[in-house]
């Protein structure tokens, strides 16, 4: 379906049969809509999971979001879904894939709010604009507040031990790597290592095993998807670099860590753990 298509459809899902108009306003936003999980899971934390009426099929935290309409993919959001559940917020997280469909849930006369979580002043920010449009304010500073604390503690846990070189893993084939200006980047940092891969390339950039080699990481994380036994054969060969003469290839889950939201705590704690073990 065409954009003006789509635009159609929604237009003639607002107006409805009976001619009923959309539902007024209601303050700090009664029914709302978030279309990325990072911010369904600030949503819930603020307290406002009670007005959360559809959400992204990859929004699977907290629980109760599986009783949730999904409306959509978090790159393909279905604009007919979003507006048939006539919200009056809806939150969106930026991307090429999702572009169209947020400029047409925007035509239809619904407040679209659009934050960032690529890093932790991503989060920061998006804690502080959520809970101001649902207008729960306090609720936000006490939430970054506590992401802030949970942080800092994980940072005191390691802030005697000596910092390890560290590759973070996100994909195996092409292999790619977590680079500068990235929350899992920064997260390496606060679980006391230092991410050899900080100045190559881009955000996620595709390294070759001779940079691997020429950069001799202490410790590979390994966040890509699929067999833990994959990611050590594909470093195997690789007998010069620590990480693989010392056994420190180390598997780590992916959900928080590639979410910006109120749990990156639990993904920093996860890294020092395999960063800095007992």
């Amino acid at each position: 379906m065409t954009p003006s298509g789509a635009a159609l459809v929604v237009l003639a899902l607002l107006a409805g049969c009976d001619g009923a108009a959309p539902p007024p306003r209601a303050a700090g936003a009664a029914r709302v809509v978030v279309l990325a999980p990072s911010a369904t899971e600030t949503v819930f934390a603020l307290g406002a999971g009670d007005r959360v009426v559809g959400v992204c099929a990859q929004c699977d935290y907290p629980e109760a979001t599986a009783k949730l309409p999904k409306l959509g993919g978090y790159l393909t959001p279905s604009v007919e879904s979003v507006v048939g559940v006539r919200p009056d917020l809806v939150i969106v997280v930026p991307s090429p894939g999702n572009r169209e469909a947020v400029r047409a849930i925007e035509r239809t006369g619904v407040r679209v709010l659009v934050v960032q979580d690529r890093t932790l002043d991503d989060l920061f920010t998006s804690i502080v604009a959520i809970s101001e449009a649902l207008e729960v304010s306090d609720a936000g500073r006490r939430l970054a507040a506590d992401v802030r604390s949970r942080l800092d503690a994980v940072r005191a846990r390691v802030a005697s031990q000596l910092r390890a070189r560290v590759l973070l893993v996100v994909g195996h084939s092409p292999l790619i790597v977590a680079g500068g200006g990235t929350l899992q980047g920064e997260l390496v940092e606060i679980a006391g290592g230092t991410n050899v891969a900080a100045d190559v390339g881009n955000a996620f950039p595709q390294v070759s095993l001779e940079l691997v080699v020429a950069r001799a990481p202490d410790v590979i994380l390994d966040a890509a998807m699929g067999t833990e036994e994959g990611g050590r054969a594909l470093f195997a060969q690789l007998t010069t670099v620590p990480a693989v003469a010392n056994g420190r290839i180390v598997s780590v889950g992916s959900d928080v860590l590639f979410r910006a939201g109120p749990r990156v705590p639990e993904a920093a704690a996860a890294l020092a753990a395999a960063i800095h073990p007992g």
